[in-house]
């Protein structure tokens, strides 16, 4: 019998039997030498047999002899039966139509090592708990098979931005460039700090100084390569003497979601100057960020009397779509603490490392590398005794190492230098690049999260700034000008006055230098190499690119450009013209110019014609008949000449009696535009002809639909009528200001009135006697005296009024007026 079982252990396909037959002859009969002495020890529960269908059972003994598998069938019922949960019996599992919860279950003793099976641990549950049984001495490990993984869900698309939030992010991002503007200004006014000054100026050496401040005997190269030398050599002891602890400036992002924003708190690495005496601190200690590092070099420059500007790298956030957004929000894994050992039966965290070669807590017998229990795979087989292994000494555990601090490999703040024998500006970098007079090395990939190039101000020692952003970019005009607010609507003016009040109001020689200097720079910047570059390019326009209100004049071609696969020759690629900016010309149809006061000439064919926009009815299989729109250049338009005034009438007046004056050339020859809201009413009693100027439309939305309301300012009469209606125009201004203060008049004396009144009725019960009481006659008090001495000697007029206008008729306000006197 035990032959046919060691046979069917061999020659068996089931999951029990693949396993007992790896187990080799010499561990058999060590097993056997262990087993009479384990006695003490419970027996290991029997395996579970497989449970699936009748068909899948038999499927999975296909190729297995018949004799063999009579064998191997007969064997089941004695070497394995099915073990149910601790307190389920087999009668109850037959009732359930549901198969009984699997688990497995292993012992082990406290001195064995650490697990080395093939078990796949990443499907087992480590967080399920035993159940509770009586205390054998020994742990018991419980691993239930987790649940299949589910496949990984998509992240969420992002929300299309609207032209309501294009709006919104435009506004933010100038408020954004106006905050960064005031803190660089804050930061460039700390550098020239006596006492930062005072602490940093003895890191300088004689020979320093006197190198970045050549003599003037010095040719003009040699006093710039004076002036390198010098820079050289105090970059190399700012970086030893400088150590970068914190975090500095990094790109603004926008949140997909307000979620991710929601008790956002700064890392605690961020930058801890905010004030003054902070920066004073770290010019003392020569520690923090690396922005901070750059703001000491300059104001150690100041302090040599060398000529240094503070530049800094603008972390605006974008206001164009598209952009990189910041990371969502997560909640922090929180990793399980490993429960401690203990003989009480309780579960082992496997993942930390209890048990593991070399640990401090194990045994003697459980510092060798494999236990025998777990070389058998049996556990009686801790009873035949190995010969004692020493481990290797555990090491000593390592140093903690100061944190790393990963950041952009391009700088945010640095310094520029001027080389006065060359009347040149130029950058230094001492802590990030390591690099003098390099601007190409400042610009950032556009793969770079956390810094971007968009705007570069540099700010002298006399708090002027300067936009010097085409130094230090490749592509201004193809790539970053887009992010610039100069490519938005009036955004070259707004810049224009961000600055404002940071510039002189004049230009010096040296400006004037500088800015041929960035002139040059935009000048060389080469064509675009691909399509997308060319979109709103300053200089070079694609056909594909155009608007519908734009149309090429003329087809000379400067250059192409690679716009795909050729479809019709393989292996070649197809390329497309490109042309000039200043040849893409602005075309409108005859309204439009009619509105700026121009019209189309007569006999002139449309320049482009465009098809009507698509009606938003949801029916796109329907034809659309409407006729489109012609467009027209300016060339092909002359000044709107209007009808002129005849005999003092206005001519071309529509029927509302309008006159369409959009800008000043449109007024009639003959006639005047007065803007005055009075000149109508003026008109009319003079009795002269007029019509009331029509000088826009404001557009409002009214049940779903913009409707269009005409904006009237002033009229349209005769020249020679010009002096009588300004004249009238006077004479009502006058009129009005009589009647505003006579109903001023009117009020104060409503509350005059209302105040003698009030005084009189104080009289009148002032003469009262009451019974009991006597009468103290104080000099506040008015007597029947006083009070009769006032209606006989006072002025009648206040009676005679109380007959015409009463005090119930006036209508005043008492706070207007403030209690019966006029208010300043």
């Amino acid at each position: 019998m035990t032959g046919k079982r060691a046979a069917a252990r061999v020659k068996g396909k089931g999951k029990g039997k693949a396993t007992a037959s790896a187990v080799p002859d010499v561990y058999r009969d060590m097993l056997a030498e262990a087993l009479p002495m384990q006695s003490d020890i419970p027996e290991r529960p029997l395996k579970r047999r497989r449970v699936g269908r009748p068909r899948e059972i038999a499927t999975a003994d296909v190729g297995v002899p018949d004799e063999e598998r009579h064998d191997v069938d007969s064997e089941e019922d004695v070497e394995f039966e099915d073990v149910l949960g601790p307190e389920i019996s087999e009668e109850t599992a037959d009732e359930s139509n549901s198969p009984p919860k699997m688990e497995q279950t292993a012992y082990r003793d406290l001195n064995d090592s650490d697990s080395e099976s093939n078990f796949d641990w990443d499907t087992i549950d480590f967080s399920a708990k035993p159940q509770e049984e009586p205390s054998t001495g020994d742990l018991e490990l419980t691993l239930i098979a987790r649940p299949a993984p589910q496949s990984k869900t998509t992240a969420p698309r992002r929300k299309a931005v609207t032209k309501e939030d294009k709006a919104i992010r435009l506004q933010q991002h100038k408020m954004h460039i106006l905050y960064l503007l005031a803190f660089v200004d804050r930061r460039n006014e700390w550098c020239n700090d006596d006492a930062v000054k005072a602490s940093l100026k003895p890191l300088l050496t004689s020979k320093m100084v006197k190198f970045m401040k050549p003599a003037s005997n010095l040719s003009q190269f040699g006093r710039g390569e004076s002036l390198k030398r010098g820079l050289e050599d105090v970059a190399k002891m700012w970086r030893v003497n400088f150590k970068i602890t914190e975090r500095g400036m990094r790109r603004a992002l926008w949140a997909d979601n307000e979620k991710d924003i929601q008790g956002y708190r700064l890392p605690e690495d961020a930058d801890s100057v905010y004030e003054k005496s902070d920066f004073r601190a770290a010019a003392r200690n020569l520690k923090g960020s690396r922005d901070v590092g750059a703001q000491l070099y300059c104001a150690l420059l100041r302090s040599a009397g060398v000529k240094a500007r503070l530049v800094c790298s603008l972390q605006v956030l974008s206001f164009a779509a598209g952009g990189p957004s910041m990371p969502r929000s997560s909640a922090p894994s929180m990793r399980a603490a490993s429960p401690e050992s203990s003989d009480e039966g309780k579960p082992i965290d496997v993942q930390a490392g209890e048990f593991a070669f070399g640990a401090p807590g194990a045994s003697g017998s459980g510092a060798t590398p494999f236990s025998a229990r777990r070389r058998l795979g049996h556990p009686h087989a801790t009873d035949y005794h190995l010969p004692d292994m020493s481990g290797p000494s555990r090491p000593a555990p390592p140093r903690p190492k100061p944190k790393t601090i990963f950041e952009s490999q391009h700088p945010v703040f640095w310094v520029e230098v001027l080389d006065v024998a060359h009347q040149k500006w130029f950058p230094v970098d001492p802590l990030v690049t390591a690099t003098i007079s390099r601007p190409q090395a400042f610009e950032p990939p556009a793969s770079d999260r956390d810094n971007a190039l968009s705007y570069v101000v540099a700010f002298d020692d006399e708090g002027f700034a300067r936009d010097v952003t085409r130094r230090y970019t490749k592509a201004y005009n193809a790539k970053v000008r887009k992010n610039r607010v100069e490519s938005t609507h009036n955004g070259e003016k707004w810049w224009r006055m961000a600055l404002w009040n940071f510039t002189r109001g004049r230009l010096t020689d040296l400006e004037q230098i500088e800015n041929n200097e960035l002139a040059a720079f935009e000048a060389r910047e080469p064509m675009p190499r691909n399509v997308a570059d060319f979109k709103d390019h300053s200089y070079y326009a694609l056909e594909r690119h155009l608007r519908r209100n734009e149309v090429l004049v003329g087809n000379h071609s400067v250059g192409t450009v690679a716009a795909g696969r050729d479809t019709g020759t393989p292996g070649k690629k197809k390329l497309e013209h490109v042309f000039r900016r200043k040849d893409v010309k602005i075309v409108r149809t005859a309204k439009a110019w009619f509105e700026l006061g121009r019209s189309v000439k007569m006999g002139e064919q449309p320049t482009k014609v465009i098809a009507p926009k698509p009606r938003n009815n949801g029916d796109e299989d329907t034809e659309d008949d409407r006729a489109g729109s012609n467009l027209y250049a300016e060339e092909q338009t002359d000044l709107y000449q209007a009808p002129p005034v005849v005999n003092g009438k206005v001519q071309g007046k529509n029927k509302w009696d309008n006159l369409a004056v959009y800008v000043p050339t449109m007024v009639p020859s003959g006639g005047v535009h007065i803007l005055d809201g009075e000149a109508e009413r003026a008109a009319v009693i003079l009795d002269v002809d007029y019509a009331k100027a029509l000088t826009g439309w404001r557009w409002v939305r009214a049940g779903g639909r913009r409707i269009g309301e005409p904006v009237l300012k002033g009229v349209i009469v005769a020249s020679e009528y010009r002096e009588a209606v300004e004249a009238v125009i006077e004479g009502i201004r006058d009129q009005q200001a009589q009647e505003e203060e006579d109903r001023r008049a009117r009020v104060a004396r409503g509350l005059w009135k209302r105040f003698l009144f009030t005084l009189r009725i104080q009289a009148r019960i002032a003469t009262y006697a009451v019974e009991g009481e006597e009468r103290d006659g104080g000099d506040n008090d008015l007597g029947a005296g006083d009070a009769g001495e006032m209606r006989d000697s006072g002025d009648d007029r206040y009676d005679e009024e109380d007959d015409g206008e009463g005090m119930e008729s006036e209508e005043y306000d008492v706070d207007e007026m403030g209690g019966g006197f006029f208010p300043e």
